[in-house]
């Protein structure tokens, strides 16, 4: 007698399905993989591993598409080993909750930080690892993780570009010793006047400060920057209190301190770009004005803009790449600058 096996058999794999849907884990926790026995995987790190733990230990944040793009090989792969390693037992990697405030988290590459694990791995190669610190702002954060990896990223793929690294300029005979032995030797001090009124402060830029060497038509140039300055549009471009800190005050002091010689005596860099990325056209547009009027309509060679959206943004990231080098930087009254001819 023929077996019925129609609507049951059709039954019975939906309910397979659904019990594998089940058993797969939440992209968001830390439960482990489970092998083929029912016991959980366990990760022994890889030199390719050492080298995503390195990368993390410079950059604090990075989308698992930015990691791919370092360390190259098969993407899905990639992505599976950067789950294991990031789940128990292993604790390797973390996974930052925070990227859940983006509307479509579910849908983007995941954000990877290194972890305790991790760093141990690292401080057992004599691999350097960063002091743990309080980080406030996971979005801007990430955006200037985002923006930095760009560059180097472009450099990497370019031969006639070449990445000097705040360790290099801090080890260069060039750079004042006096500054070399500040405990913050890249918070530049400055006095400068905004509003009418004389003030002086102390300018860190996000990120540290960097180099660029290239070979342009067979002769070398550098380009110098005291690190980047990624705007996630919390603080206002102009206050009306001079206390506040705003957009307008940032420009006022680097414009000082181009004017005043400041990035020679302190750095001992022979010339000085701040790069200005903000999160939409319209801020920068907003930017773009206000130097404007604060040069008197004469502009800066030495101030640069881009967009660049933060996680929050409604609009995507472009895909991790050298865009930060090799698409141009507006200025205000002057041509765009190519950092990579």
């Amino acid at each position: 007698m023929p077996v019925y096996a129609g609507p049951f058999y059709s039954y019975a794999r939906t309910m397979d399905a659904v019990a594998e849907k089940k058993s797969r884990n939440s992209r968001w926790s830390r439960d482990p993989v489970m092998g083929q026995d029912g016991a959980p995987l366990a990760a022994y790190p890889t030199e390719r591993d050492i080298e995503i733990f390195k990368l993390l230990a410079r950059f604090h944040y990075l989308p698992s598409d930015y990691i791919h793009a370092f360390v190259g090989g098969n993407q899905k792969a990639l992505l599976h080993r950067l789950n294991l390693l990031s789940r128990k037992p292993n604790l390797y990697l973390a996974r930052p909750p925070q990227q859940r405030q983006c509307a479509d988290a579910n849908y983007r590459p995941l954000t990877y930080a290194l972890d305790e694990r991790g760093a141990r791995a690292l401080r057992e190669r004599d691999l350097p690892v960063p002091l743990k610190s309080s980080r406030h702002n996971f979005i801007h954060e990430l955006m200037i993780a985002q923006i930095a990896a760009s560059i180097e990223l472009g450099t990497r793929a370019n031969p006639a570009v070449r990445l000097i690294t705040w360790r290099d300029i801090l080890a260069n005979p060039n750079t004042p010793a006096p500054t070399v032995q500040l405990p913050i030797p890249n918070a530049v001090p400055i006095s400068y006047s905004f509003r009418g009124e004389i003030r002086s402060d102390q300018i860190i830029a996000d990120a540290r400060p960097f180099g660029l060497e290239r070979m342009i038509d067979g002769k070398r140039s550098f380009l110098f920057f005291p690190g980047i300055e990624a705007d996630c549009g919390t603080e206002p471009v102009d206050a009306a209190d001079p206390e506040r800190s705003s957009i307008a005050k940032k420009f006022a002091a680097y414009l000082a301190i181009a004017d005043q010689g400041i990035h020679r005596s302190h750095f001992g860099f022979p010339n000085f770009f701040v790069p200005f990325i903000t999160t939409t056209s319209a801020r920068l547009n907003s930017m773009m004005a206000l130097v404007e009027r604060l040069t008197g309509k004469q502009g800066s060679k030495i101030l640069l803009f881009k967009t660049f959206p933060a996680l929050t943004s409604p609009d995507r990231p472009p895909p991790a790449g050298a865009h930060m080098l090799t698409e141009p930087w507006q200025r205000v009254r002057f041509p765009p600058l190519h950092l990579d001819r």
